[in-house]
């Protein structure tokens, strides 16, 4: 039977939304500040979402999310600086104050509205600043896109 949690609010850092956690099974630890979901995993919040085989979400005193990282079959469609990516991965860590994602192992990102595409061996993503690492050391960075050659276009007419 699926266990679904509500969390109370996210922090200040993000705009307060609720959050839909669904998980086949739930632990929390309340003096360590931790709870660990997993079994389907998928945590909701508005339009984004999140899907992992185990997320373990670490929390501050005031039971506020600090750090997000989810493990196995990753999986997130989510808005970041405006724009709606797709990203997958085997480990995705999500640092609440800061901002920042970092994609770990077969990670790859899509820019749904231009189709644009990335894949490495680990994305780090910077939402405050707007800046985009990927690293290739295991295979090399692939980046793939669509470019409109007007030039080309106007030579055949």
């Amino acid at each position: 039977m699926k266990i679904i949690i509500i969390l109370l609010m996210i922090n200040a850092f993000i705009l307060a939304e609720e959050v839909k956690v669904n998980a086949d099974r739930f632990y929390a630890d309340e003096k360590a500040l931790k709870s660990r979901l997993s079994g389907n995993v998928v945590i909701t919040k508005g339009d984004d979402v999140l899907v992992a085989d185990v997320v373990t979400i670490d929390f501050n005193e005031k039971e506020e999310p600090l750090k997000y990282e989810a493990r196995g079959n990753v999986s997130i469609n989510a808005t970041m600086n405006n724009k709606r990516y797709h990203a997958s991965g085997n480990i995705l860590i999500y640092d609440v104050v800061p901002n920042t994602y970092v994609l770990e192992g077969n990670a790859f990102m899509e820019d749904i509205t231009t189709n644009r595409k990335v894949y490495g061996n680990i994305i780090m993503i910077d939402q405050n600043n707007g800046t985009y690492v990927v690293d290739g050391s295991v295979e090399p960075v692939k980046f793939v896109f669509q470019i409109n050659d007007t030039k080309n276009k106007e030579e055949k007419r």
